[in-house]
C-alpha cells in the first residue's frame, strides 16, 4: 500500500492517475476510466469520475494493477519543505524567462542573405 501525501485540501482522481504514472496526460483520464469501469475503487465503492476529490484518510484501490493508495495530509515540516521547493521552482522559472527575453532581444530581427563573390 502506497501513501500519497496531500499538500492541498484534496486531489482529483484524474490528477492521481497522472501522478501515479498510469496515464501520461490529464486528457487521457477520461479514456482510462472508461476502459477500467468497475475496476477502480474509492473507499470500497466503484468509481469512474475523474473529478472525484480524494481527501485525507481516503483509500483508492486498483486491483487490476495490484495497487492501493491511501491519502495522508502533509505534516507542517513536509508542508514547509514543499513550499520551499515551489518557491525555488518559481525562482528558476523567472530566471529562465528573463534569459529567454534577453536572448530574444539580441537576435537580429531580419535575416540577411549571405554574400557571395560576384553577387550584387
Amino acid at each position: 500500500m502506497e501513501k500519497y501525501i496531500l499538500f492541498e485540501e484534496y486531489i482529483t482522481l484524474g490528477q492521481v492517475l497522472k501522478e501515479l504514472g498510469l496515464i501520461a496526460t490529464g486528457g487521457q483520464a477520461k479514456i482510462f476510466l472508461a476502459e477500467h469501469t468497475g475496476e477502480i475503487f474509492y473507499n470500497g465503492e466503484a468509481e469512474n469520475r475523474r473529478g472525484k476529490k480524494m481527501r485525507n484518510g481516503d483509500l483508492l484501490e486498483f486491483p487490476t494493477f495490484d495497487l492501493a493508495v491511501t491519502f495522508v495530509q502533509a505534516s507542517p515540516d513536509e508542508q514547509a519543505e514543499h513550499e520551499t521547493e515551489k518557491a525555488e521552482e518559481a525562482r528558476v522559472k523567472a530566471v529562465v524567462k528573463k534569459m529567454n527575453a534577453q536572448n530574444k532581444s539580441t537576435k537580429p530581427s531580419k535575416k540577411v542573405a549571405p554574400r557571395f563573390p560576384g553577387r550584387k
